[in-house]
């Protein structure tokens, strides 16, 4: 899990909630703000698109008097490619047939969180020298990116603090935030550094601390990760200090005492805020799952999305969880609506491979695009993990998917790494490949069945394969045997 923005809290002297996010999925690192992605011009609506969707770059002029703009939100939708189309053929622009043609959707001003942003953005622009609008303007990008996925908020969110993180004596607030950019798009050595620097100079920084041990979980560095939870103990919320500590012991062969320590304190604070509680039966519903208690994992997963709902990495969680157990119908119907999100799309592409539904070759075919995207602009290795997994389970491509999984593990080893690594060597028929990652097992002692399960086949196989390879030597010592006629008349040699 990521951790909580504690500037709010700090600010409000420890009176208001931190916000909690997950960052295990991946997202569209589409980097550019304002000025570079999506032009709108109110009266005459012009769109150039060019995100790393199914979507082909768009120019399009819409004329007033639809009478649509008015409810404040602009219903544009992505326009498929052809599975023929050249490489020539994407490059070029693609012009609507009429100004009816939806590109894109654009965020609606009843969303509070948008609202949110256009007034930072309103006040930071009357105030360009202000660090503490800066700082919060970036936050909010940063939040509704992570939260729905779209990942050029992330751009925006770095586009806004840029004035201040370029300075050679950069303010730690707009490097923390910087750092938290950077994570979630899975640089982490290099927000590692700036969470290192940061804490040079403030060695008491309560968010420089949880960042990074999420940091260190996520590269699978659980030594790091407990030395840096531990700064928190005593001087922290206890719960915050909990999560940060339950997380390292999900993954650390206690998963069952992480489970009762949060649900504990979290019944003890029942008022807290509701992205507080979505994160809190978040980390329950790990937690559960990883010891196999599925029906205890399906209701708090349940809960975590009541407090959040549409929240891009809970459904990515959630759909996952629900495949595992057979019920691609009920993944299905999670992800419909969030389509736009690559992290949604992938596992509406699942789920519709399962069912054996007839949309699921498009839906196939348009994923298989969007991963190209990401190839075009050099940042298909940051997607090492979905993209081993699209390759293994959508494309039957079990060579490619090993070497993707293989590529992750030097960037990554959460969870769901572990488990394409070890689906891949398996698939493949090279388990010696996953040497690596069953050590990684035994050293942090992970309990989750489906990965045990893996880990446990591949240890055969290999054992299976190191008893062969001492047996083979004797057999071809053994002293041929001539064939008779007899026993060549019947075949015995063949």
């Amino acid at each position: 899990m990521a951790p909580p923005d504690l500037s709010t809290r700090l600010e409000s002297s420890m009176n208001s909630r931190a916000r909690w996010i997950q960052s295990r999925s991946f997202h569209d690192q589409q980097d550019f703000h304002d000025s570079q992605g999506i032009a709108v011009q109110r009266m005459n609506i012009k769109v150039e698109y060019s995100r790393s969707t199914n979507s082909r770059i768009g120019i399009c002029t819409v004329g007033r008097g639809s009478g649509w703009w008015s409810t404040g939100v602009v219903a544009l939708v992505s326009l498929a490619l052809s599975a023929a189309a050249t490489a020539a053929d994407r490059s070029l622009p693609y012009i609507p047939a009429s100004n009816d043609t939806v590109l894109e959707h654009l965020p609606s001003t009843s969303d509070p969180r948008v609202r949110q942003f256009d007034a930072l953005k309103k006040q930071s622009a009357a105030k360009p020298g202000d660090l503490k609008l800066a700082v919060a303007l970036s936050r909010a990008y940063l939040d509704y990116g992570r939260d729905t996925g779209d990942a050029r908020y992330l751009g925006r969110a770095q586009a806004v603090i840029a004035p201040w993180t370029s300075k050679a004596s950069a303010p730690n607030d707009a490097m923390l935030v910087l750092a938290t950019i950077l994570q979630s798009r899975h640089q982490f050595v290099e927000s590692r550094q700036i969470l290192q620097a940061v804490l040079r100079q403030d060695d008491d920084n309560p968010q420089a601390w949880l960042t990074l041990a999420s940091v260190a979980l996520v590269q699978g560095d659980m030594n790091e990760a407990h030395r840096d939870c531990a700064h928190l103990m005593g001087g922290m919320d206890a719960l915050i200090t909990a999560g940060c500590i339950g997380s390292w012991s999900a993954v650390n062969g206690n998963a069952q005492s992480a489970l009762h320590i949060v649900d504990t304190l979290l019944k003890q604070e029942p008022s807290e805020s509701p992205v507080l509680q979505s994160w809190a039966h978040g980390l329950m519903a790990d937690a559960a799952k990883t010891i196999g208690q599925t029906d205890r994992a399906d209701a708090e997963f349940r809960k975590a999305l009541q407090f959040a709902p549409g929240d891009n990495f809970l459904l990515a969680d959630y759909a996952d969880f629900l495949l595992d157990h057979g019920r691609a119908q009920a993944a299905l119907e999670l992800t419909r609506g969030y389509e736009q999100s690559d992290t949604s799309f992938l596992r509406k592409a699942l789920a519709e491979s399962a069912l054996r539904l007839p949309t699921a070759n498009a839906d196939v075919e348009q994923m298989a695009s969007r991963f190209r995207d990401l190839e075009q602009r050099g940042d298909s290795r940051l997607y090492g993990r979905e993209e081993a997994r699209f390759a293994l389970e959508l494309q039957h491509d079990s060579v490619r998917a090993l070497k993707l999984a293989q590529d992750d593990w030097t960037i990554q080893r959460a969870p769901e790494d572990i488990r394409i690594y070890l689906q891949a060597a398996l698939a493949t028929g090279k388990p010696a490949s996953a040497q690596v990652v069953l050590a990684y097992l035994k050293s942090t002692r992970f309990e989750d069945p489906i990965v045990s399960a893996l880990a446990s086949q591949v240890a055969a196989q290999i054992a299976a394969s190191a008893k062969a390879a001492v047996a083979t030597p004797a057999i071809a010592r053994t002293p041929a045997i001539k064939p008779t006629a007899s026993s060549l008349a019947a075949g015995a040699f063949r």
